[in-house]
């Protein structure tokens, strides 16, 4: 059985992404963290979105945090936004909710105010990245980005040689990790028995809608928008 802490031992984290309710593939990735890490942490997001039709409000899904994943008192709040939030919010956020770190996700030029005011965020408390960067020359144009942030996790391990490269003699000073992304194999990404009355009747549901009667001689499925090749 799995141990949680007790809720008020738990660490808070202010995490600044697409608002994990969305089908990007920031959002439910954000998301798969939040939903099996509630049990260890608590959880505030600035929850990103073109023209947030709840920007200006807070919504607790708290409950239904919990109903998902088993754990019995999750914190779990969104600060829905038009775009990713701005520094005023976040002094906003740091003064109220009083996080123990930021986590953002998602290219830095997304943040560039936040590393404006990383000097004044980093005198309270951690600034860490969630990154991904596949791809080689070196991107030396982020070294100051990575410089900035306390802790960087890695979503691949080229992204993690990446890290360490650009930062050179300085990677030792920082807190650098490969933290792949992945699915839900027990819940959510599974082969349907088929004795599993239930999720062939679905299965077949969605072939039906889908398909329209159509013949392929092959179908792929292909879920969300982001994947990762290692």
């Amino acid at each position: 059985m799995t141990k949680w802490l007790p809720k008020n031992e738990r660490k808070k984290i202010l995490l600044l992404s697409d608002d994990m309710r969305v089908h990007s593939g920031i959002g439910v990735m954000s998301r798969e963290i939040v939903e099996n890490t509630c049990g260890i942490f608590n959880w505030v997001q600035v929850g990103a979105a073109v023209q947030h039709p709840e920007a200006g409000k807070v919504v607790d899904l708290s409950q239904n945090v919990g109903e998902i994943t088993g754990v019995e008192d999750p914190s779990v709040r969104i600060y829905p936004s038009n775009g990713y939030g701005d520094s005023r919010m976040v002094r906003h956020l740091l003064e109220t909710e009083k996080p123990d770190a930021i986590l953002h996700f998602t290219d830095p030029r997304y943040w560039i105010w936040l590393y404006q005011i990383e000097h004044e965020i980093r005198q309270k408390i951690p600034m860490t990245f969630y990154t991904i960067w596949d791809d080689l020359p070196y991107p030396m144009y982020n070294k100051n980005y990575y410089r900035s942030d306390d802790g960087l996790f890695c979503i691949s391990k080229q992204t993690y040689n990446i890290v360490k490269n650009v930062l050179g003699d300085e990677a030792t000073e920082k807190t650098i990790t490969y933290l792949p992304h992945g699915v839900d194999h027990k819940k959510k990404f599974y082969p349907i028995a088929e004795d599993d009355t239930e999720g062939q009747e679905l299965l077949k549901k969605v072939k039906d809608e889908t398909l329209q009667n159509r013949e392929f001689d092959f179908l792929v499925f292909y879920n969300a928008r982001t994947f990762v090749v290692r």
